[in-house]
Formats: C-alpha cells, sequence, structure tokens
C-alpha cells in the first residue's frame, strides 16, 4: 500500500466510525422536585438510520432506581427507525429525582427527553429536559 492509499483508508475508517450510532451512551436530566401526592415521569424520544436501543430510569437523590412503572415503542419508518421509552415513579422518599437514559443506535441531536413533575391531580408543575 502506498502512503497516498494508506491516509486515505484511515481517513474513511475514521469518518466510518464518527459516523456510527452503534456505541451507547448515557446521560441523565436536570434534577426535580416531586409534588407531594404526586408523580415524576420521563419520556424519551429518538430517530436513527439504525435500529435503538433505550433504556430510560427515575434515580432518587440517594442514587436509588426507583422506578415503577413505564411503556416502550420501536418501530421502524421509511427514513430508519424510531423508538419511545417512557419511566415514571411514585416514589417520596427523596427530595429530588432525575432520568437516566440510556440509548445505543442514535445520536444524541436525534434524541429528545424530557423530565416531568406532577402534582397529587395529575396537573404537570414543571418540566425540564435533557441538555
Amino acid at each position: 500500500m502506498t502512503k497516498i492509499s494508506t491516509a486515505a483508508a484511515m481517513t474513511i475508517a475514521l469518518l466510518t466510525a464518527l459516523q456510527s450510532p452503534a456505541h451507547a451512551w448515557t446521560d441523565k436530566t436536570p434534577s426535580l422536585r416531586q409534588a407531594p401526592g404526586g408523580y415524576v415521569y420521563c419520556e424519551v424520544a429518538a430517530t436513527s438510520a439504525a435500529p435503538i436501543s433505550i433504556v430510560a430510569r427515575i434515580i432518587s437523590t440517594r442514587g436509588a432506581d426507583v422506578t415503577e412503572f413505564g411503556t416502550g415503542l420501536r418501530s421502524s419508518t421509511d427514513d430508519g427507525f424510531y423508538a419511545e421509552e417512557t419511566a415514571g415513579s411514585f416514589d417520596a422518599g427523596s427530595a429530588t429525582y432525575f432520568c437516566r437514559i440510556t440509548i445505543s443506535g442514535a445520536r444524541k441531536r436525534y434524541v429528545r427527553a424530557t423530565l416531568t413533575s406532577f402534582d397529587a391531580a395529575g396537573t404537570a408543575i414543571a418540566t425540564v429536559e435533557l441538555r
């Protein structure tokens, strides 16, 4: 191989690695307080050209996974794939909560995640977004 073809091969390999969404990444939303008698609810949605895996969990101030309910949806679209995951908790033992998400198959710029605090009547009182 010549120096030019070796450099070209290395450049192609680097660009392919940078464009591949296959690796998993983890992030979290900012924290929210839960209203007395209420609950916190996390919603995550992502699109990608590759199949997507999402895990969403509600985490307490102490670092405990307090997720009590959730749903998930995966579908193929004309442009690739779409995925949603939700998680929620009625746990009242912590001062604040955040949503920890782990995703593979989608880049962060194609992911939207929110954590919402609801009061006892089910009215949304505060929402924060993944940054």
